[in-house]
């Protein structure tokens, strides 16, 4: 009986070490960059989305790009970055798998 308890507290420790591992690496993904700092290194960087992940306005040329799980992310207004950049995984859900709808809720 006791071996058991111990063994259930040995995997839930795996698991919740597991996640806090996962959860540190999408941190490390996220790399934001000005438009213009990306421009001097390659001109053709563009954003893959038509629509703000944050918002759902259209993204404007000039905004930040934030690059996460190799792609460029920009946005419809400045602000909206620093959004992204707290919770990736939240607001990458909120785009069509082609970027050109907002498929999450409007606040």
């Amino acid at each position: 009986m006791l071996m058991n308890k111990m063994f259930t507290g040995v995997i839930l420790v795996l698991i919740f070490s597991f996640f806090n591992v996962s959860s540190a690496q999408n941190k490390e993904t996220v790399k934001e960059t000005t438009k213009t700092e990306m421009n001097q290194t390659d001109n053709t960087v563009e954003p893959w989305n038509e629509v703000c992940p944050v918002k759902g306005g259209k993204v404007q040329k000039g905004t930040t790009i934030v690059e996460y799980n190799e792609k460029q992310y920009g946005f419809c207004c400045p602000g909206c970055d620093t959004k992204f950049v707290k919770d990736p995984d939240k607001y990458s859900k909120h785009l069509s798998k082609d970027g050109k709808k907002f498929i999450g809720k409007k606040k």
